[in-house]
């Protein structure tokens, strides 16, 4: 069910009425093809210089996952309040219906959408194209100027800094990762990941493991795998899983003196034990969605991309006990070096290539 907020007046601002969210609702809830309803208060716009009054996210799951749905709801959010401009929250959209959902959204009013998922983009740019109104898309697909901008994550960045940490927290010198899909992210922040731990001590042992080739949400499947890693020696366990992460931190909370690095987004809720977090690698996507709207205004949007990195602020470790003076200090050390280009971790492509990269010991 979307949702509405408004932030601080910047501009007269409008909130959405009832019948607003209950089109979209209803184009949710109906699952069919076609152009959606066509009692929006306010049309739909990609032209140059247009002034963004409310705008939507449209996600596959909600801020449950600790993960990326999480992360793009609260971006939406925070760009709403810093911008003083009204957001629809469309969480559990789901993936049947991507250009349903996405036409009933632009049809509502909305003047700029955020299409949360890489899976999203082919969708998303039929829609750009047919209701004229900007998107942004995720990871793949091209820019086209009034349409269509990308936004891509460099990963591999936060997973080097996440793996500083671990190479300075273990005891055991072995630590693994566990993925739940095949997940271009994912696999950066592995390679990344791998190569900050050997930045610190070559000789401990990364172990790499995936639930399956699109387990996102396979909670069980998360925790048999974190077992396993943990059962062969591994103490800090790094885990990429939205909905699989439940399993991640099942295991960890269970176990005996193992640590956990989240990603995307913080976890902390789904925690019986806040002592068992060394870290997550936050994605921050506030920054981008206001840069977006402010190009959708400028009339520049989709002329380029975006992109979240260290040196930008839309990666960073997420502040804990664990992360010592020692560790923050390297930590610090590591994004200077990021940031001046003299550290540049490998973005690997797929699992073999982050197998290549654990391989090679850091050589």
């Amino acid at each position: 069910m979307p949702y509405t907020l408004s932030g601080p007046q910047r501009r007269s601002a409008r909130t959405a009425t009832a019948a607003t969210i209950a089109i979209i609702a209803l184009g949710l809830a109906a699952c069919s093809g076609g152009r959606g309803g066509d009692a929006s208060t306010s049309e739909p716009s990609g032209e140059a210089g247009a002034t963004v009054e409310q705008f939507a996210l449209v996600a596959p799951e909600n801020e449950s996952d600790f993960g990326w749905n999480q992360a793009g709801l609260d971006g939406a959010t925070a760009a709403s309040e810093s911008l003083g401009i009204e957001v629809t929250l469309v969480p559990d959209a789901g993936w049947d219906n991507t250009e349903t959902v996405l036409g009933q959204v632009a049809d509502s009013g909305a003047q700029f959408i955020i299409a949360h998922a890489s899976g999203y983009g082919v969708a998303a740019t039929s829609v750009a194209q047919a209701k004229d109104v900007p998107i942004l898309i995720q990871d793949a697909g091209e820019n086209i100027p009034g349409k269509i901008a990308v936004t891509k994550t460099e990963a591999q960045e936060g997973g080097y800094l996440a793996g500083i940490a671990a190479a300075m927290s273990t005891t055991s010198k072995t630590v693994g990762i566990v993925v739940s899909a095949d997940d271009l992210n994912w696999f950066k922040m592995s390679s990344g990941f791998a190569q900050g731990v050997y930045s610190v001590d070559p000789t401990i042992s990364v172990l790499y493991t995936s639930v399956g080739p699109a387990a996102y949400a396979d909670a069980a499947g998360g925790k048999t795998a974190a077992e396993q890693l943990i059962a062969s020696g591994a103490d800090v366990i790094f885990g990429m899983g939205d909905g699989a992460t439940h399993g991640y931190l099942q295991a960890v909370e269970a176990a005996d003196g193992v640590k956990y690095i989240a990603d995307i987004g913080d976890v902390t809720a789904g925690l019986s034990n806040t002592d068992v977090l060394l870290t997550s690698v936050l994605w921050n996507y506030a920054s981008t969605y206001e840069q977006a709207i402010e190009d959708v205004e400028a009339g520049t949007f989709g002329e380029q991309g975006y992109a979240l990195t260290v040196d930008n602020g839309g990666l960073s470790l997420q502040e804990t006990d664990n992360l010592t003076a020692e560790i923050q200090a390297a930590i610090e050390t590591a994004k200077a070096g990021i940031a001046d280009g003299s550290i540049v971790p490998t973005a690997a492509e797929n699992a073999a290539q982050v197998n290549e990269v654990i391989a090679a010991k850091g050589d």
